[in-house]
């Protein structure tokens, strides 16, 4: 299992649903991205040093015609632009899981300027991948982990939240992870939901359909008119447990339990 180290600081960067072919760096008030900062504040004194490259912005072009892969989707139009002027994509080795269903995409893939980086992107697809959002994270040193009260072994996780409400079909997704899991939960509107292959279980009165993906694993199921996914690079085991052990799609506080 891939292995995630602690990082510097959150955010969760929200696209307003077209990309854009720009060869500068992506400013939040010249391209219509928003920036919600959720981290905690970690004083100069207190950053640890770091040897690797400082990112000066990014740069998100058009996905290539005729692209099947997410994996194929990040890695053509994501880069980083590093301060000392040279640049990276994410590569294909780095995929954590990468999940479609329906028009919808979700893939979890570790970004070049950091080992223990990451990024959490959302698409959907009509005739081409269209990217809508990113969740790109990284963790200071004073943050605390959540008491989520789900079936998972460990009992407090590094819990983030994204909405995209802009959406014709509007998409809500939490990453819980911590330095050897990213497990992420996406509510949407059931309007349509692609055959899924049924997982054969004992308790048969929670009906749970597998998600074929070429990394991680993956499942979903419907509850009150929501489609719930959950995806991650763990087994399908966990994430049974986990979906069993989740509130209602309608109850407040969805996914998280006090």
């Amino acid at each position: 299992m891939r292995r995630i180290g602690m990082m510097l600081g959150l955010a969760v960067i929200g696209l307003s649903g077209c990309v854009v072919d720009r060869v500068e760096p992506i400013e939040p008030s010249e391209s219509g991205v928003t920036i919600n900062e959720s981290a905690e504040e970690t004083s100069p004194e207190e950053m640890p040093v770091s040897t690797d490259k400082e990112v000066f912005g990014s740069i998100i072009e058009d996905v290539p015609k005729g692209t099947t892969r997410l994996v194929d989707a990040v890695t053509a139009q994501y880069t980083l632009q590093y301060t000392d002027g040279t640049s990276e994509q994410p590569t294909r080795d780095g995929v954590f899981y990468e999940t479609v269903i329906d028009d919808l995409g979700l893939i979890a893939i570790q970004l070049p300027n950091r080992d223990d980086s990451f990024g959490v992107f959302n698409y959907s697809r009509g005739e081409e991948w269209m990217l809508h959002g990113i969740q790109n994270f990284t963790i200071p040193e004073a943050a605390e982990k959540v008491q989520h009260g789900l079936d998972l072994s460990e009992a407090e996780l590094f819990v983030t939240h994204f909405e995209m409400n802009q959406l014709e079909r509007p998409v809500e997704m939490w990453t819980l992870y911590d330095e050897t899991q990213i497990i992420t939960i996406l509510s949407t509107d059931a309007s349509s939901v692609a055959d899924g292959e049924l997982i054969e279980r004992r308790d048969v009165s929670n009906e749970r359909y597998r998600l074929n993906q070429p990394e991680g694993n993956g499942l979903f199921y419907v509850d009150q008119g929501k489609l719930i996914v959950v995806t991650g690079n763990v087994s399908e085991k966990v994430l049974l447990n986990l979906s069993d052990s989740l509130p209602e799609a309608w109850s407040a506080d969805f996914p998280l339990k006090e």
